[in-house]
């Protein structure tokens, strides 16, 4: 036991499953991922307030900025220890160089890395095929794989071509896979392209960036599905748009459904990106994909969600600002957007649309709940009643409390305070404070608590009960919306109980910030 301990210490492979065999282990018969754990995710994000999804942290900084090119001093160490291990192979400098890889920003140090190794000259393609293959199909650690599928992206060979697909169909590892396999297969572009369909977060996002429209099946697919992703549409709407030729696509005198519902969503996301994706304005086909997209929306709009789209683009056509002025410099004309926005307009009006929204309000748990509450806003259908007899059936559902809080009505407000004083679960929310976010199925009550209180400052005295569980809320963000509340209230309708509460958070709070509201207000 002793020996297999300092082994386990030695060695942090050791008695852990690696992560090839742990993905390996988690694809259904379709090839599809129903399980995206690691081995090394609770060693991974200790002490870490927040866990990202698999690839958000490469995706985002990929996107939103990534590292900078490394230290020149880190990738001379790595690019040395890489040099010994194809040197004189042995577990004495494999585990140097896999603690180190372990510590390292994959993303920030890759590519330099890489450049280092292939100016290296004491480094041998063959001994370094054997160490980066170790790395990739036996490593347990996140970052050592990472560098193991780069390294392998070096080496022409057809031997690891298997390991690196099984590898990316986890979305931590699509990015890094996605790049080899572009530089090692001659049929790269097949191979990515059936990866597309089986990766669905950031994943997708990476091989559909790389992805080229080589094919018409491909183009048809960007349309359809290719931009569909679990993190934002908007990531790849200009880029499926573009690749799959929507202009063209969309200028015929009939399209078929998955057509018209493909190009709504990805209009729909060009209308609402910006900032690292994107835009409306962006696209030069703009002008032509919206007129089309309207042609064919007078016998195929059929949906609430379908609706949200024409008011999308109203709202685009009807926006005043200098914007339109630099649109009217190129494809656009004064003309072109007033018959657009007559056309909006006339189907916006249409009374046939009442029936369809009152339907789908009925539905809690429908997915298009959200279009049909925006829909009936518009139309100016009173939706509260109806949402809030919703409650009774699914008194802990956030999106519920979202849409009834936000009423100008005081009798309505204090109903629904009421309502979640009764319902929520408030002994079990107040467990004591913690620095906890607060996110996933496991905090819905929270997430109820915390929405309500964002709008209590403006009822003095109501939800007393609300604050103070809000105040003994391991959910950080509850506890400085309690604060709020509490700082606009004159003192004397806190309560005695929230009163209490407020002194023992004085003394139980951990985070600084929070203290500091704590003293300024006692």
């Amino acid at each position: 036991m002793f020996g297999r301990f300092k082994n386990e210490v030695l060695y942090p492979w050791v008695g852990k499953l690696s992560i090839y065999e742990t993905i390996k282990q988690g694809l259904d018969p379709q090839g599809r991922l129903t399980d995206d754990h690691l081995p090394d995710d609770e060693e991974y994000w200790a002490g870490h307030k927040m866990r990202w999804v698999a690839g958000g942290l490469d995706g985002a900084f990929g996107h939103h900025g990534a590292g900078g090119d490394g230290e020149t001093d880190k990738i001379k160490d790595l690019a040395q220890l890489l040099s010994r291990q194809c040197r004189k192979p042995g577990m004495k400098t494999r585990r140097e160089t896999y603690v180190r890889l372990m510590e390292e920003n994959a993303l920030s140090l890759i590519d330099p890395l890489l450049d280092a190794v292939r100016e290296h000259p004491a480094i041998q393609p063959d001994r370094l095929y054997e160490e980066a293959r170790w790395l990739a199909e036996h490593g347990a650690h996140r970052n050592v794989v990472k560098f193991g599928i780069a390294l392998l992206g070096l080496l022409e060979t057809d031997q690891h071509h298997e390991l690196i697909l099984t590898l990316a169909k986890h979305d931590e590892f699509t990015l890094y896979a996605a790049v080899a396999i572009r530089n090692i297969s001659e049929q790269a572009n097949v191979q990515l392209y059936r990866l597309a369909s089986q990766v669905h977060g950031w994943g997708r996002i990476h091989v559909v960036e790389r992805l080229e429209p080589t094919r018409q099946e491909i183009r048809d697919w960007l349309l359809r599905e290719g931009f569909r992703n679990n993190v934002m549409y908007e990531y790849l709407a200009y880029e499926c748009a573009h690749k799959g030729e929507l202009h063209t696509a969309i200028a015929v005198p009939h399209i078929d459904q998955e057509l018209f519902d493909g190009a709504g969503d990805i209009l729909s996301a060009l209308l609402a990106a910006g900032g690292p994706a994107e835009s409306i304005d962006d696209y030069e086909h703009a002008a032509m994909v919206i007129g089309n997209y309207l042609r064919h929306a007078k016998a195929m709009c059929t949906t609430v969600k379908h609706f949200t789209i024409i008011m999308d683009i109203a709202d685009f056509l009807g926006e005043e600002d200098d914007s339109w002025e630099a649109r009217y410099e190129h494809e656009w004309t004064p003309e072109l957007r007033k018959r657009y926005a007559s056309i909006c307009q006339q189907m916006m009006d249409d009374p046939q649309w009442v029936k369809p929204v009152e339907q789908e309000l009925q539905h809690a748990d429908s997915p298009h709940l959200h279009y049909a509450i925006r829909v009936a806003r518009m139309l100016a259908l009173d939706v509260w009643p109806v949402l809030f007899d919703q409650l009774s059936q699914y008194p802990v559902k956030p999106n519920l409390y979202f849409e009834l809080i936000r009423t100008e009505d005081e009798q309505r407000a204090r109903k629904l305070v009421a309502f979640a004083e009764n319902r929520l679960p408030l002994e079990e929310i107040a467990s004591g404070p913690a620095d906890v976010p607060g996110f996933g199925p496991e905090y819905e009550a929270h997430q109820c608590l915390g929405i309500l209180l964002q709008q209590l400052s403006s009822y003095e005295g109501m939800g007393q009960e609300l604050v103070a569980a809000g105040l003994w809320s391991p959910v950080t963000s509850n506890r400085h919306a309690a604060l709020h509340v509490l700082k606009e209230w004159p003192s004397e309708m806190w309560g005695e109980e929230t009163t209490e509460r407020l002194r023992r958070l004085s003394v139980a709070e951990t985070e600084e910030s929070i203290r500091e509201q704590i003293r300024e207000l006692l």
